[in-house]
């Protein structure tokens, strides 16, 4: 209902008998498009990553030290090394955290990085036949299997954020993709 004593506003009541001067929302010419989504990688794997890059950083200057005593040259081949591999780590630490994804979701297929042993790394949604929760030893996991009898398995504590709405939007896509278009009237 149109507030009573508007100047103007003549004309665009909904229950006007002519057309409208403007509208507000236009219509939907078509699908809506399914944008990229990322998911980045859970804390808790980002600082294992972290961790192993620090073990084997450690490793690194053991042996730098080795070498430089038996070369003599001293410390100062473990000292760079350990300077050079603190920044390093550092930046690494910094791209895990802060911009690194582990699942990208698109309008054509997923791709997966940092999860090893997932089984296919990259696919079209066309391709997925079937999506199903499962727990294989206890750790939830969403199984996306493929046309070709393969899968991929994605360990949902290995992704921050929210595993429902990550299931939600995996289902959304594959249904999407395998729900073919009808052209509007």
């Amino acid at each position: 209902m149109d507030p009573p004593g508007r100047a103007g506003k003549a004309g665009n009541r909904a229950d006007s008998p002519g057309g409208r001067r403007f509208q507000l929302n236009g219509t939907v010419t078509g699908a809506a498009r399914n944008p990229t989504t990322t998911y980045r990688l859970a804390p808790a794997l980002g600082a294992r990553l972290v961790g192993r890059s620090l073990v084997t950083l450690a490793v690194l200057v053991v042996l730098a030290t080795l070498v430089g005593d038996l070369a003599g040259l001293g410390w100062r081949l473990a000292g760079g090394l350990t300077a050079v591999g603190i920044v390093l780590v550092g930046l690494w630490a910094l791209y895990l955290f802060r911009r690194a994804w582990a699942v990208r979701l698109t309008h054509a297929g997923y791709a997966v990085r940092f999860l090893g042993g997932v089984g296919v790394g990259r696919a079209a949604w066309v391709d997925v036949d079937e999506v199903v929760a499962a727990s294989p030893d206890g750790q939830p996991c969403l199984v996306l299997r493929l046309r070709d009898a393969r899968m991929t398995r994605l360990p949902m504590a290995a992704l921050a954020g929210d595993a429902d709405a990550f299931a939600l939007d995996v289902r959304r896509r594959v249904r999407d993709a395998h729900t073919p278009e009808t052209s509007g009237s």
